[in-house]
């Protein structure tokens, strides 16, 4: 039977709404599958946030037993949910930008054990928590994995890829096997349209994370709405007590000192007058010059007295040619700015003469974070080069630390001789690091080469961090009171013997600049102490002592015995001047009168030359107006117009008129 037109449209017009109903089921399928799965995992990776604040807090928490983790993360318990709104922000920004919720969850899952590596052997070692600034040293990975042992590092990077594998290859080869919603058409720009809304949804509260310390900042009024009390005079008191995201949030980038109040151009000519008026009065009699003395400025890495530490049984005086060398010049105590490290820290302090103390407490590291912004940045070395020297930074080990190319450029420095390029690499016994005797002999042989005075800045690494492994020959040594078993004391061992070899070569150094025909000038000092004390040796010997090393200032060409008390990296410049009989510009002036009628900027307090520690607020009238005096020159150096730089320190940014 022939079908009919009729019936043949009506055929048609059924078959269309069978399709359409079809196409309609499987849209609908389509978008509850997709809402279902996005909502799914969404809520995976809050679970994840959640996992990973609490394993980030109670792994800080652990490491401080005198606190209860318990009561704390209670009392705590907003913060913890602020940081799982922050980490639960750029899970969501990883996800949408990588696409794929396993491979998302497992290179996540695969970071923490590495960032919790970090912490750990961070505290251990310096007893700081970990910065926004230690981002920098993913680009020298060399440096990371001498900070632990191989077999760790090894352990660690087997579980990342076995995280990453498991988690995500896994969760990937399951969902491929059941099947995935298929997108194509409207239906994929959909999925890209909603995937490029959460990136820049996330992203902008990203960048907002990045402005955390602005006025205004939403994530940091949400912290501090719910409890958050800042505590810049001790970082791991302030990761403790606001959370570890709360803590590394504080430390991003700000400005690296509040404006001082009374700052002007009049007022900064004012203060110039005035230490003008101060230097001529301290420079009569002086007679020397820099003008054709080599500056040798030697920051001797993690060199101290152990003997001066109460609990340690060291039967030999490890550095008696260093004790003599100080009974027969101008010598004293120096305040490291850390413990365990810190180095460029008292490298910058030394060389420019400013306080860290007085910047933000989130200027963390200057090399890092301030240096490197500027053209030029006034200096030791920028005044020195305008007197005709030539000037050479020494540091046997890797060139990109803390940014020092960077930041040796903008100093001045006509060179920097790393590993790569000094003649003499010498190493002694199992130590990695090149020794102290070949890093003086470089520097000998830089003098030498020289036709032009030099200013060498050496950086030496013999004594650095991990101990226990280097030498075959160590000293008998314990402790006195204490039992913290055979790995502190092979790691104390293993340092005097360091530390002892650093004696000996600084005395040959020494030996052969009296030889030399060329006047010489040399400041050395210890940067830190090494990291491996307990503590039960800090709470023992307290802040002072285990932030304590030996400085001295010294000529070839005669010295004079003079005891310098306690004093700060940035107070050690004028005692180069004095040395060389050499004039003090007003700013070296400033800074040498502060020390004698106040003391140190020092963790938020004042340490007087004797070593006591003073509170700002009992400062006197005078005393207020020095620190006053201090804080406006370094923020016209690092934060304003630079009035003054000329006047005030002539030829420090290494540019002459």
């Amino acid at each position: 039977m022939v079908m009919g037109e009729q019936e043949r449209v009506e055929a048609r017009s059924n078959t269309w709404w069978r399709r359409r109903r079809v196409l309609a089921l499987g849209t609908s399928r389509w978008w509850t599958r997709r809402l279902l799965g996005a909502f799914l995992g969404a809520a995976g990776m809050f679970v994840i946030a959640v996992v990973i604040a609490l394993v980030l807090n109670l792994t800080l928490m652990g490491t401080q037993p005198q606190y209860a983790w318990d009561e704390r993360l209670m009392r705590s318990s907003g913060l913890l949910a602020a940081d799982v709104l922050v980490l639960w922000t750029l899970l969501m920004l990883a996800w949408a930008a990588i696409g794929r919720w396993w491979w998302t969850t497992g290179l996540v899952l695969a970071l923490v054990p590495l960032v919790l590596v970090a912490a750990l052997v961070k505290l251990d070692e310096r007893q700081e928590p970990l910065y926004p600034a230690d981002l920098a040293f993913l680009s020298e990975p060399g440096f990371l994995f001498s900070m632990v042992s191989p077999v760790l590092a090894v352990l660690v990077l087997v579980l990342v890829v076995v995280i990453i594998a498991a988690v995500g290859g896994g969760g990937e080869w399951l969902t491929g096997r059941r099947g995935r919603p298929r997108t194509r058409g409207r239906e994929l720009w959909t999925v890209v349209g909603v995937r490029a809304l959460v990136l820049v949804v996330t992203g902008l509260m990203v960048v907002q994370m990045g402005r955390f310390n602005q006025d205004g900042n939403a994530w940091r009024n949400l912290y501090e709405e719910r409890g958050a009390q800042w505590r810049p005079w001790s970082q791991q008191e302030n990761y403790l007590s606001n959370s570890v995201v709360g803590g590394f949030l504080y430390n991003m980038p700000t400005a690296a000192m509040e404006r001082p109040e009374g700052y002007s151009e009049a007022a900064m000519e004012d203060l110039v007058d005035r230490w003008q008026t101060a230097a001529d009065g301290l420079n009569v009699g002086r007679e020397g010059s820099f003008a054709d003395t080599n500056v040798v400025v030697v920051l001797s890495e993690s060199f101290s007295d152990p003997t001066q530490l109460e609990g340690l049984d060291i039967p030999e005086d490890p550095i008696p040619l260093t004790r003599e060398t100080m009974a027969g010049t101008t010598a004293g105590t120096m305040l490291a700015t850390g413990i365990g490290g810190g180095t460029a820290n008292a490298e910058f302090e030394v060389l420019t003469g400013e306080h860290l103390g007085l910047f933000a407490p989130q200027m963390v590291v200057p090399y890092q974070m301030l240096v490197p912004n500027f053209a030029t940045y006034p200096s030791l070395v920028g005044t020195l080069r305008t007197e005709g020297h030539r000037a050479v930074a020494v540091h046997p080990y890797l060139a990109g630390m803390y940014k020092r190319p960077s930041v040796y450029e903008t100093f001045g420095f006509d060179e920097f001789v790393t590993e790569d390029d000094m003649r003499f690499t010498d190493r002694t016994d199992e130590n990695p690091y090149i020794d102290d005797t070949a890093a003086f002999d470089e520097v000998l042989a830089q003098i030498e080469d020289s036709d032009a005075p030099l200013v060498t800045n050496l950086v030496t690494m013999q004594n650095h961090a991990q101990y226990g492994n280097k030498y075959d020959d160590r000293p008998e040594v314990g402790t006195d009171g204490f039992t913290l078993g055979p790995s502190f004391t092979l790691a104390l061992g293993d340092y005097v013997r360091g530390i002892s070899d650093t004696d000996a070569a600084l005395r040959d150094f020494l030996d052969a600049l009296e030889e030399s025909d060329e006047d010489t000038v040399v400041l050395f000092y210890g940067d830190h102490l090494p990291g491996f004390y307990g503590d039960s040796f800090r709470r023992l010997n307290g802040d002072i002592a285990m932030h304590s090393t030996p400085f001295f200032a010294w000529s070839n060409r005669g010295n004079v015995p003079r005891d310098a008390g306690v004093s700060s990296s940035a107070l050690l410049m004028p005692y180069l001047y004095d040395v060389a009989d050499a004039p003090l510009p007003p700013y070296l002036a400033l800074l040498r009168t502060f020390h004698e009628r106040v003391g140190s900027v020092f963790q938020g307090q004042i340490v007087t030359p004797e070593g006591e520690v003073v509170a700002e607020d009992d400062l006197d009238e005078e005393q207020q107006r020095l620190l006053q005096d201090l804080r406006l020159v370094q923020y016209d150096v690092a934060v304003g117009e630079r009035y003054v730089t000329d006047e005030i320190w002539p030829g420090s940014t290494g540019e002459q008129d």
